[in-house]
């Protein structure tokens, strides 16, 4: 009888490590995945200013030649980069975060400041904005 509890004992162990190292991968891809999402936001940010500069297109008419949705373009907008850091100062923002905030929530934009769908002041985009009930 120990034999077969020991050997039930193994096999509940060796599922345990398959499923830790299924999460550990889980959560590496995970982590990529968000160090990329970083990364093109720097990159759209970078290419949307350096197009603006050369052209005073409104913005919800570039999000229109674009084809962005309204959460896009608040990204290829966002300077002070309330959205998606940057991946160089993600370290900086990720220690602010968790300071007793109660979820690492900090950065988040107040909607309360500007138009709806507005971003750092401009004008409001008319792109997927949800119709006022």
């Amino acid at each position: 009888m120990a034999s077969t509890a020991s050997m039930f004992a193994k096999r509940m162990v060796e599922a345990e490590r398959e499923r830790l190292k299924d999460k550990e991968r889980a959560a590496r891809d995970m982590m990529e995945a968000v160090e990329g999402l970083r990364a093109a936001a720097g990159q759209l940010r970078t290419a949307v200013g350096a197009y603006m500069a050369l052209d005073a297109m409104a913005r919800t008419r570039l999000g229109d030649l674009l084809g962005l949705t309204g959460v896009e373009l608040r990204i290829a907008f966002d300077t002070k980069h309330e959205l998606i850091h940057e991946p160089a100062d993600a370290t900086e923002h990720d220690e602010r975060e968790h300071d007793g905030d109660g979820g690492g929530h900090a950065g988040t934009p107040s909607l309360d400041d500007s138009p709806e769908g507005a971003v750092d002041g401009g004008e409001p985009s008319t792109v997927a904005v949800p119709p006022a009930w």
